[in-house]
């Protein structure tokens, strides 16, 4: 799998909660697109699913860091 485009990650760990579904998360970076939904339609349907698959994967991320830092196992991995 190939790395997150930083402008993806920078959307996702801004706005978006870790409670919040994968389609949320989804539809709010589509939301920020250039021309929005119609810049998302106008993308190939390869293109549109790896962002998909981008989004969906920063987000698993993002929930993974939060469960280690409300269970303390954060402290746990530094030191």
């Amino acid at each position: 799998m190939t790395k997150p485009h930083p402008i993806i990650r920078q959307i996702i760990d801004r706005d978006c909660h870790v409670a919040a579904s994968n389609r949320a998360v989804i539809r709010h970076v589509v939301s920020r697109l250039a021309k929005k939904h119609a810049t998302f339609r106008s993308m190939s349907r390869e293109h549109r699913r790896s962002l998909m698959r981008d989004c969906i994967a920063v987000h698993a991320e993002n929930r993974t860091l939060y469960r280690a830092v409300v269970t303390g196992r954060i402290y746990q991995m530094e030191g």
